[in-house]
């Protein structure tokens, strides 16, 4: 049994980029950069005003009240065809370059227009309410760097510096498989010992979140000639099979048997960790294999500490792995394991600080209190107990992790 950095560490370690594409602008929202953007122009392009008001020179500025004789106006997306001489003024708009000759602007509250004249009523220094050309960004400057993920912010950026197509990460094939003869669909009605297969929805829907392309796989039955050939079939054109149960020490838990028998290379099979101990990680060829424990909170745990960074990985992400950040314990967390426990919690603030408290759930199957979960507490392993008001290290899930960042 290895560590839980261990195993990330080879997960890291064993994943690939599996190169870039270029598409269109409108299709790259939460993509991940396969290049650096760089500006094609400065931003400003131009001096330009901050404020609704009079462009003027400063010099004429330097105490209050003054008179201008106002000579015309220019509004965004148009030019003053003259110059600003002494004495003279401009009405100028918010986002309207500067004229020639003019290097200040006062705000429209501050002035008093009277016929062909305006009165300044406070001192306009040099460079008021001017944003100076490229002091933004200066043409050739990097804006972007590779690896990062597209958002709204990045859309806009692209689109400033003439990006009308962006190179990305190529997204991952992955295909969800859950195993076990106690199966049954989401539309039938489980008799007996059956249960309803959820983790083919949640694993698809992390990975989805993650940015693979997905398909499910279905249900193999505990039998195994049967795993073999689902594996090897969901293995024919996919980065990544991701399996669901089947990975315990049971006569019927035949994931790891069957991709030793397929010919894969197991790099481990049981990690320190809580939930989620009987964890397998292989490859065969170019496909990389993920078995993870059936028990959904387990499912779930697994997926986002060791599969959602090799997915984010295969995309080129920078930074694969979900943020940790402290917190306050806003009650006792008591944990019994000894080994590095990852426990259903929710991340909030309050007063101005950052809290967690542990959920309360009925072990690795309670899939409905796990809903309500937005972080996991990191309990290490030689600690059992952790006070209230004790800094605690949270692990952000997906969906709340733009909201904490």
């Amino acid at each position: 049994m290895i560590s839980v950095d261990r195993a990330v560490a080879i997960v890291l370690d064993t994943v690939k980029p599996l190169g870039a594409e270029s598409i269109p602008l409108e299709s790259a929202l939460g993509r991940i950069l396969a290049e650096d953007v760089v500006a094609d122009i400065d931003l400003p392009p131009f001096d330009r005003a901050r404020m609704d008001g009079y462009a003027l020179r400063g010099a004429d500025g330097e105490v209050a009240p003054f008179r201008l004789r106002v000579i015309g106006e220019v509004a965004a997306g148009t030019t003053f065809p003259g110059s600003v001489s002494q004495g003279e003024a401009v009405k100028i708009f918010t986002g309207a370059p500067m004229p020639a000759g003019a290097d200040a602007v006062q705000m429209v509250e501050l002035t008093e227009r009277a016929g062909g004249w305006v009165t300044i009523n406070q001192p306009t220094p040099t460079g008021n309410f001017v944003t100076p050309r490229a002091s933004e960004v200066g043409a050739g400057q990097i804006v972007a760097e590779a690896g990062r993920e597209v958002g709204a912010a990045e859309m806009a950026v692209l689109a400033s510096f003439g990006y009308s197509h962006a190179r990305v990460g190529v997204m991952p094939r992955v295909v969800a498989l859950s195993t076990g003869s106690e199966l049954v669909e989401v539309s039938e009605e489980p008799t007996g010992a059956q249960i309803r297969n959820s983790n083919s929805y949640s694993v698809a829907s992390y990975a989805r979140e993650s940015g693979a392309v997905v398909v499910v796989g279905g249900i193999i039955k505990d039998n195994l000639n049967v795993t073999c050939d689902a594996l090897l079939e969901a293995a024919s054109g996919s980065d990544i099979v991701i399996t669901t149960g089947g990975v315990s020490m049971g006569d019927y838990d035949l994931v790891k048997a069957t991709l030793l028998e397929i010919g894969a290379e197991v790099f481990f099979d049981q990690v320190s960790i809580r939930p989620g101990k009987p964890t397998v990680f292989a490859r065969r060829g170019d496909t990389l294999f993920f078995g993870l424990p059936g028990n959904p909170v387990s499912t779930s745990v697994t997926f986002n500490v060791f599969v959602r960074p090799a997915l984010r990985k295969l995309m080129g992400d920078r930074a694969p792995l979900l943020p940790v950040v402290s917190a306050i314990a806003a009650r006792p967390v008591k944990d019994g394991s000894n080994r590095m426990s990852y426990l259903p919690a929710r991340h909030f603030v309050s007063e101005g600080r950052a809290m967690v408290e542990p959920l309360k759930w009925g072990g690795s199957s309670d899939l409905v209190s796990f809903m309500s979960a937005n972080s996991l507490i990191i309990v290490p392993e030689e600690i059992n107990d952790i006070a209230e008001g004790q800094l605690v290290s949270t692990m952000l899930l997906p969906k709340w992790t733009n909201i904490w960042n």
